[in-house]
Order: structure tokens, then C-alpha cells, then sequence
């Protein structure tokens, strides 16, 4: 919110005849606020928009375009910029590269324990070590050895895995196509590291803490999740030692990741202060107003000269391990309904984890659910 406050206010002070009403949100209220406004047609001049969002009004009309999109698309990378491109041009700027996928959090002193003098560099090695150091008592885990069991991370874990492989998961007429032979064997071995080899659970999926809670809690030993949890370690945790490292692909190929777009702004294509609204967009957008809010707020450049900028490591020690690879990240695709589309995926997930369903023909209902899903909304 500061963020947003600062970059405010200065561009107020370089133009005297602006004035921009700031107006914050719940999250859990937003999206439909959002909805409501657009569809009353009194959107806001301004809006921060989730990437995964900015589909459905860009193609309804509702957004401005940004001028200059050839050269915008050089200069950010691929992932974070999808959700706001349409038929080649930008309904919108992203703030932040939302990534979840290709870094972890480690103990490092666990790993110590159990004799592993450093984090796995091979998916092989990433199973026996998760093995190594699930920690069992009499109630089951004690500490989960890899904790991947989160709303996002199935998922993009998931995708993420059959990129590595040289896999798609999109077919024709924005359908997925989980009847790959890269499909089947990623969710094999995702499904497997719960129902085979035992190195997490789902006894805590769908609860109120995250598996990040968990791991600073001491409950994992190794966790896939995103950067932005290393603020909640330090900050809400006030624990240090911890590091976050590489994933290891699941092939022998580059860690290839799929990931949304994340939060970014837009301008409503009905302001009547469009050409002023546009014109904040692209004042917030340049490196140094990106770098300053990127650094305060925790959050991965869009931009690659931001996240280029070595004062942005030296701010974000911890970004390394994302930053190495945001050049491998690619943008999910054209999911009609988000939450719809994950639910889906860690639905069938728990049923094929527990012998419930096998892979097969829970990779074909995935399909069939989601593809219904993606046709109701064309």
C-alpha cells in the first residue's frame, strides 16, 4: 500500500492538474467489486488487475491499450506479460513476475542431520533426500520430507513438469490436453511422491495455514513454494535460518515453468481520463518506479531491466534463485476460470494420491472438466 502511495504522490507533484482518489480493497471482496463496477460501467480510471483476470475484459473491450506493445514485449518477459496481451497488443502492464515454481525452501540443518551435505541438483536425488528426511511417528509424518501440497503448487508442479519433458498441455480451441504421454508421466510421479515414496501428506491440504507456515514451524524439511514466502519467514517468523535454492527439473532439460501473470494495472477503455490514466501506467511502469516498488514490496521484476538491476539482488538476497530462471518461465495460457481450473486439477489430484482414481482416468476427467469449463465461457 506504501508502495502505491509513494509512486502517487510523486506523479501528482510532477503533474499539478492530477488527482488520483487511491481506494484499497479486501482481496476476498475484489475480484467481484471489479466485476460490478465494469459491468455498471463506472469502472475505476485505474485498477490493479491480476493478470489471469485482464482476459476477460481486454477481450469484452473494457481496457485501454498501451501504446508502444512491439517494444513493451522486448522488454518484459514472457510469463508475466501474457494475460495482458490480446491479439498482439497490451491491455495493461504487469507489476510483478508471479512465480511459485522453481525455487524452495530448505533447512539446511536438517539436511545436515541426515548426513546431505548440500540441496539435491537432480529430481532423482530430490526424491531420496525428501525420503531421508521424512521424519514418522506414531500419528504418521512428523516432518514432511518435500511439501508440494499447496492450492498453487500441485498444479503448476504439474504443468511445470511437462514442460520440462519438451511436453504441451494446450490443445486447439483453448483446451488442455492432459492425454500426453508427458502428462501421465508427471502426474505419475507427483501422485507418487504421496501414495509410493511418502514424503508429504494431505493432512494439512485445504487448511488455513500454508505449507510455508509449516516449513518455519519446523513441520517440513524441504518446501516448493514461491519467494514471497521468504518475507513471512523473516518478517512474521523472525526465523534466519532457512535458505531458498533450486528445484531441480524432472528431466535432464532446463527447469521450464509454467506460470499466471501476475498483479499489475490497467485503465478502463470508458474513462474519461483515459490518456491520463494511461499515461500514470506507463510513469509507474518505468525501471526506476518498478524497482522501487518492487523492492518494497517483495515481489519478482516483470521487467528485465529490473530484475537485471544489481541493486535489486542486493536489496532481495534471496530473489537469486528465482531471478536465474525467470527467462525459462511460461505463461499458463488462457484459463477462462482460475480457481475453477486449480480446484479441478488438486480435486483429482487428492483422488489419484489416494488410490481413489488412477491416473489415467483422473487425467481424463481433469480434462473433460476443465475443457466444459473453458467452452461455457467463450
Amino acid at each position: 500500500m506504501n508502495a502505491y502511495k509513494k509512486v502517487i504522490s510523486d506523479y501528482e507533484a510532477l503533474h499539478p492538474d492530477v488527482s488520483i482518489d487511491y481506494q484499497t480493497f479486501p482481496y476476498d471482496v475484489y475480484n467481484q467489486k471489479l466485476k460490478a463496477s465494469f459491468s455498471a460501467k463506472s469502472p475505476p480510471d485505474i485498477a490493479e488487475m491480476f493478470g489471469t483476470w485482464v482476459p476477460e475484459y481486454s477481450k469484452n473491450g473494457l481496457l485501454a491499450e498501451i501504446p508502444g506493445s512491439e517494444q513493451l514485449q522486448t522488454e518484459y518477459y514472457e510469463a508475466p506479460l501474457g494475460g495482458y496481451t490480446l491479439n498482439g497488443k497490451l491491455y495493461g502492464l504487469p507489476l510483478e513476475f508471479n512465480i511459485e515454481n522453481g525455487g524452495m525452501l530448505i533447512h539446511p540443518q536438517m539436511l545436515k542431520e541426515h548426513g546431505i551435505a548440500n540441496p539435491p541438483s537432480t529430481w532423482d536425488e530430490l526424491v531420496a533426500d525428501a525420503k531421508q528426511l521424512t521424519v514418522r511417528d506414531g500419528k504418521g509424518i512428523k516432518v514432511k520430507g518435500f511439501d508440494f501440497v499447496s492450492g498453487d503448487n500441485i498444479t503448476f508442479t504439474f504443468l511445470s513438469m511437462i514442460l520440462q519433458q519438451n511436453g504441451k498441455y494446450w490443445g486447439e480451441n483453448d483446451h488442455v490436453d492432459f492425454q500426453t504421454p508427458e502428462a501421465q508421466k508427471a502426474m505419475t510421479a507427483l501422485t507418487s511422491l504421496i501414495a509410493n515414496d511418502k514424503v508429504a501428506d494431505l493432512t494439512t491440504f485445504g487448511g488455513e495455514l500454508d505449507t510455508s507456515d509449516y516449513f518455519f514451524q519446523g513441520r517440513s524439511a524441504m518446501t516448493y513454494r514461491g519467494p514471497w514466502t521468504v518475507a513471512a519467514g523473516l518478517n512474521t517468523y523472525k526465523v534466519k535460518d532457512f535458505e531458498y535454492v533450486p528445484v531441480p527439473s524432472f528431466t535432464t532439460n532446463p527447469p521450464s515453468f509454467s506460470a499466471e501473470s501476475g498483479w499489475g494495472i490497467v485503465a478502463s477503455e470508458k474513462s474519461k481520463q483515459q490518456k491520463a490514466a494511461v499515461d500514470f501506467i506507463t510513469y509507474m511502469s518505468s525501471n526506476d518506479n518498478l524497482l522501487a516498488w518492487n523492492q518494497s514490496t517483495f515481489t519478482v521484476p516483470a521487467k528485465k531491466a529490473v530484475a537485471e538491476n544489481p541493486e535489486f539482488l542486493k536489496s532481495n538476497p534471496y530473489m537469486k534463485t528465482s531471478l536465474d530462471i525467470l527467462q525459462l518461465g511460461k505463461w499458463i495460457g488462457p484459463i477462462a476460470d482460475r480457481d475453477f481450473f486449480f480446484k479441478t486439477i488438486n480435486d483429482h489430484f487428492q483422488l489419484m494420491a489416494t488410490g481413489q482414481e488412477a491416473v489415467e482416468k483422473g487425467l481424463q476427467n481433469i480434462e473433460k472438466t476443465i475443457n466444459e469449463s473453458q467452452d461455457q465461457h467463450k
